[in-house]
């Protein structure tokens, strides 16, 4: 399949039917209840895993970021661990910022109990990390050595780039509500902040490019439901920015699409996306498998997802799955499109599923 992959990357008929699963998710409820075989902690027992599934090797989240923030020595990070609660202090001369995750065992997951931005306040403590912050590439030198290694397993690591400068806002610094209202209320310093950000994207970008490998994501987690209205103008030119740069190296660009696909999926086809990545149609979605087809509006783009991740757990069962996948490759077969869990496998998901979609894919 990783010949199929690259040939879609090269917009010509692959020979085959991609099919790749997010699994990291699953794996890690089997981390929880004990059934997790050690070797999937080894990025070659990982991949072994995949080839068991019948699944292109592509998400890996160890070695996933393409670069990370380094702060002058004015600031001070401070991490406190107390059971479930992680909490996450940045102190400047300006004042502090406070962030704070919980683990779930329940459902495997971590939650953001408190959100470092949220008042104008915060904001120009924010300015002030941007201002003293750098980003540094990683996981860079050695992924010509780990490709090699992948492509004995028929698969393609993945490298992240650094969410671009609103997604950030919005994921890592004040959540989509507190992100809003500053929006609304402090443009100013919001296009300040945005501004820096882009700005410390140039040595990651750079690096990738002389990399120059087939492919790259832009980790940006979109959903219609809170970007559309923003996208615009705060989006659509780091976007093509970005693109524009990593193409005229020769690297493809794909982007994270998994929430509601209405409102965004026809701006990210204009700003240039070779792929779009972990589109989830109904019964999880916003549209079905055809509207997302006619939505595109393009014979170019790869549509990369369509499995939802939901319907591998109770109550869906494997006739509707497979009903579901048959339905997928009908719509989708003649265009550019990578099967794909949108977005993971659930930890209460049935994994034998892969294995049967696999076959299903492989008799087209």
């Amino acid at each position: 399949m990783l010949e199929s992959l690259l040939q879609l990357l090269n917009r010509e008929r692959p020979r085959e039917i991609v099919w790749t699963a997010d699994i990291t998710y699953w794996i890690a409820g089997r981390r929880e209840d004990g059934s997790a075989k050690p070797e999937w902690d080894t990025e070659e027992g990982y991949l072994r895993l995949h080839n068991d599934l019948g699944i292109l090797p592509y998400y890996y989240y160890k070695k996933f970021w393409a670069g990370e923030p380094r702060y002058e020595g004015s600031v001070e990070v401070i991490e406190e661990k107390a059971g479930h609660v992680h909490t996450r202090r940045m102190r400047t001369p300006v004042g502090e910022l406070t962030g704070r995750t919980v683990y779930l065992p329940d459902s495997c997951s971590l939650g953001i109990a408190k959100h470092f931005v949220t008042t104008e306040a915060d904001l120009d403590i924010l300015l002030y990390l941007m201002q003293h912050r750098t980003l540094m590439p990683s996981h860079l030198d050695d992924w010509p050595q780990r490709r090699e290694m992948w492509k004995a397993y028929d698969g393609l690591p993945c490298i992240g780039l650094p969410r671009s400068p609103l997604a950030s806002l919005f994921v890592e610094w004040a959540g989509v509500e507190n992100a809003a209202y500053l929006i609304m209320d402090c443009p100013e310093k919001i296009n300040e902040i945005l501004k820096l950000m882009e700005e410390q994207e140039a040595p990651i970008i750079a690096a990738v490019c002389r990399l120059a490998p087939p492919l790259v994501h832009f980790a940006d987690n979109l959903t219609s439901d809170s970007l559309t209205s923003l996208y615009d103008k705060y989006m659509a030119g780091p976007h093509q920015r970005r693109i524009d740069r990593l193409h005229a190296a020769g690297v493809k660009c794909a982007v994270h699409l998994d929430g509601s696909v209405k409102g965004l999926l026809p701006k990210l086809v204009c700003s240039g996306f070779d792929a779009i990545e972990a589109l989830t149609p109904k019964p999880a979605g916003d549209l079905d498998l055809e509207e997302i087809d006619d939505l595109a509006d393009s014979q170019t783009v790869i549509l990369w997802g369509g499995v939802p991740g939901v319907m591998f757990a109770p109550p869906y069962t494997w006739p509707q799955m497979r009903a579901h996948v048959e339905r997928l490759l009908a719509s989708w077969g003649d265009r550019p499109f990578v099967m794909g869990v949108a977005d993971q496998v659930p930890p209460d998901g049935n994994i034998e599923f892969c294995r049967r979609i696999a076959d299903l894919a492989g008799s087209r």
